[in-house]
């Protein structure tokens, strides 16, 4: 990799200095917790961002959904916060609080005024020493996560691209819903959510960023609420905090065998929807760049190939998109429009089809490579503006990859040429990949 401060190639300068703001030395505490921090002098708030390295890809096939039950408990009692304790706190002292779950991780966030930012660091504490699992409470909260599966089960794009990805991924665990099913999230009760808990939830498998107006001592602060000293020797359960046997065993990477059956059709709504998807490599692949670019000259911005030809010039889709998941092993890219009114779902999958063959054959102009670099360029940083996706980007880069990893993806993309995305399109974005969804009216004949 270039040390420079820019990277140049054919006219496209991506400003490398816009990742300082997402660079900073890792520390280990005594606990075994990673921290990093990123002060920012003029920042009013401090967010923080507590990242597991544990999502649903670590859940046996009868434990699906576990993970995300997990993270809505992790919300429900522990013994210095009785049950919506961690809300009516975080929203006395005018702050935020929010979480989610991946296939990789999982992760938890608050923002708060620079007085009150311990009480992040407090809560984190308390709940990764234990959780209380109340019964009563337990039972809320499946019927709230089976809520969401209905909801994810009616709405057209949700249930047609999880069908699709059950086609792309065969068996792996990135083929299964990170919510879980109805069947699997019956099975599960307190003892398996404890269970979970005790093995991932510990430091030595955990991330914390803080970034924003952090004082000069906001080191020795993290320290002394979450080192060893604060944390105990961790879950007895698992071992303690160095058990060897609590390290994470990393499923294997997909493999993108033939599927037996290349289409998925729905029937959802009252709109034609297209789904074309194909397999990713893995987000730190070097060809994980390149399929992006691809992705952004065929269906991202009004110039962009799709854009241009099937919703400007001769309106086949209402609207069209790509986008590529980062999952840490591969993933899935796909290529999404909506049929306008009265065309014939065969016309527009035949002609977005072929605009991704063709990208293949025919590789971008300068125009066209250049307008994409600086185009997924402008979305990072615009993306990281705020101290709050700062953390975030930060701690899922240090769960996940390695630092530098942000810096590292697009020095590369500032150096991809025209024959790089062409090659990446005839591999990655082939026929032979390619699984084809619909979601179609229930009257359509």
């Amino acid at each position: 990799m270039s040390g420079s401060t820019n990277t140049e190639r054919r006219g496209a300068t991506i400003d490398l200095r816009a990742f300082d703001r997402v660079t900073a030395g890792a520390q280990a505490l005594d606990s075994g917790l990673t921290v990093v921090l990123l002060p920012r002098a003029d920042a009013e708030s401090i967010a923080t961002v507590m990242c597991y390295r544990v999502g649903s890809r670590d859940e046996k096939s009868n434990e699906a959904g576990l993970a995300h039950f997990l993270e809505h408990m992790m919300f429900k009692g522990s013994a210095q916060y009785p049950p919506g304790a961690i809300d009516s706190v975080t929203q006395g002292l005018g702050g935020t609080n929010n979480a989610f779950t991946s296939h990789d991780v999982s992760a938890y966030h608050f923002q708060f005024e620079r007085s009150s930012w311990e009480e992040a660091l407090r809560i984190e504490a308390d709940r990764m020493r234990g959780l209380s699992l109340l019964p009563e409470e337990v039972e809320s909260e499946r019927e709230v996560i089976l809520e969401e599966i209905r909801m994810a089960e009616d709405d057209p794009w949700d249930a047609l691209e999880q069908a699709v990805a059950r086609r792309v991924f065969g068996c792996h665990p990135y083929g299964r819903p990170v919510l879980g099913t109805r069947q699997s999230l019956r099975g599960l009760d307190g003892a398996a959510l404890g269970s979970f808990h005790r093995r991932h939830y510990r430091p030595e498998r955990a991330v914390l960023v803080a970034a924003g107006g952090l004082p000069p001592d906001a080191m020795d602060r993290v320290a002394g609420v979450l080192g060893a000293g604060a944390l105990g020797n961790g879950h007895p359960e698992a071992g303690g905090v160095s058990s060897p046997s609590a390290a994470r065993v990393d499923v294997e990477a997909p493999v993108f065998a033939a599927a037996p059956a290349r289409r998925v059709e729905l029937r959802r709504g009252e709109t034609a929807r297209l789904l074309v998807a194909h397999p990713a490599p893995a987000a730190d692949d070097p060809l994980y760049v390149h399929v992006r670019l691809a992705l952004t000259v065929l269906a991202s911005g009004r110039a962009s190939r799709i854009q241009r030809d099937l919703v400007e010039l001769n309106p086949l889709a209402l609207w069209a998109s790509a986008a590529s998941s980062g999952h840490r092993f591969g993933g899935m890219s796909t290529l999404t429009a909506e049929a306008a009114v009265a065309v014939e779902p065969a016309r527009l999958e035949d002609e977005v089809c072929a605009r991704i063959d063709g990208l293949a054959a025919n590789p971008p102009s300068v125009e066209e490579l250049e307008r994409a670099k600086r185009g997924l360029f402008a979305g990072w940083v615009f993306m990281n503006e705020r101290v709050a996706e700062r953390a975030i980007s930060t701690a899922l880069e240090h769960a996940l990859f390695l630092p530098g990893f942000s810096r590292d993806s697009y020095e590369l993309l500032a150096r991809a040429t025209a024959a790089d995305v062409s090659e990446a399109c005839a591999v990655w974005l082939a026929p032979a990949t390619r699984i084809v969804g619909w979601s179609l009216p229930s009257d359509a004949p």
